[in-house]
């Protein structure tokens, strides 16, 4: 295993992760046709009668580059922010998995499974033989589910802020998970969320909220636990109509019986896997634990970038892309 920390300063699952940004369109403006041709939806049968995939292209460059969300049920324009200044080198391209803001589905046709079947959909259409496949968060599930099932089209793997690889939690490893958790408890009670509730007038002692102070204080409390730099919560733009939470039930509600471990099904490859996390990504508090399970494969490169937490493309978004860069050689 190799390991690099990032010595830039500063700056359950919710079991979901939802990460939805302003994007400034520049290009758009400038090319707007250009913009639209390069938008567009994945068929997943009939044209006509069946839902379709909104996948959404950007980039100039030769290599193409597969990004998966997190979620479930989350979208794509946050994992934007990570690929700044990459333009011209990669291809990349994002679609905003079944059930999602802009891929609406029935709740029938939600489950695991079909977001593998997608994904292979999606390589089809794509006409590659390879993909190197980008996933952050519950999209690095994704991505390795994907690989374990295809591992004949994968060409490499690169997990940002992976949600655990291993389910159930093993048992051997609840000690990492307990310290981690006492460890980030502490972490979300410091005195800047505290300063940032404050500045907005949302003090505890307040009876009631307007709609606009309830929305400012459901970001800072989703602030707190994604990110290490509660001042940039700012930067986060969830809410409830643009996240559709239900998709993460649907979808866990049909895991495989018995679970997974991808670290078992990567002994068995020999595709280049990386992982870049921040030191303060509350699925894993200080890193300790994809330090050790990163053990079971030796030729994962790991990053681990400080004064980030689980969105890193927010906290520290010039070592975030750096890194990606890094990686994706």
């Amino acid at each position: 295993m190799k390991i690099t920390t990032i010595q830039r300063p500063l700056k359950m699952i919710v079991l979901l992760t939802i990460s939805i940004f302003f994007v400034e369109r520049s290009d758009a403006q400038s090319n707007p046709n250009k913009y639209i041709l390069n938008q567009w939806f994945l068929s997943t049968g009939n044209w006509e009668k069946d839902p379709q995939i909104y996948v959404r292209e950007i980039g100039n460059g030769n290599e193409p580059v597969i990004m998966l969300h997190g979620g479930w049920g989350a979208e794509h324009s946050g994992l934007i922010n990570a690929i700044k200044g990459l333009e011209n080198e990669y291809r990349f391209i994002f679609y905003e998995q079944r059930g999602s803001l802009r891929s609406p589905f029935p709740d029938s046709l939600i489950t695991f499974r079909q977001h593998v079947n997608d994904l292979e959909l999606l390589r089809q259409e794509l006409d590659l033989d390879k993909m190197t496949i980008v996933g952050h968060s519950m999209g690095a599930v994704l991505a390795s589910a994907y690989a374990s099932q295809y591992p004949q089209h994968i060409k490499k793997l690169v997990l940002i802020s992976p949600a655990h690889l291993k389910e159930p939690f093993p048992e051997e490893d609840k000690d990492i998970q307990h310290q981690q958790y006492l460890a980030n408890k502490k972490f979300q009670n410091r005195i800047e969320i505290t300063q940032e509730f404050q500045k907005y007038n949302l003090t505890a002692d307040r009876s009631s909220f307007n709609s606009k102070e309830e929305t400012i204080k459901s970001r800072i409390n989703f602030g707190k636990l994604m990110l290490y730099d509660i001042s940039k919560w700012t930067e986060l733009d969830n809410g409830k109509a643009l996240y559709k939470g239900k998709v993460y039930d649907l979808t866990a509600r049909t895991y495989p019986k018995g679970g997974w471990n991808y670290y078992a099904e990567f002994k068995k490859q020999k595709y280049p896997i990386s992982i870049i996390i921040g030191d303060h990504d509350w699925l894993d508090f200080g890193n300790n634990l994809y330090k050790k399970w990163n053990k079971e494969v030796p030729r994962i490169k790991m990053a681990s970038i400080r004064n980030a937490g689980h969105m890193p493309w927010i906290d520290q978004s010039v070592e975030l892309t750096k890194q990606l860069k890094i990686h994706l050689k």
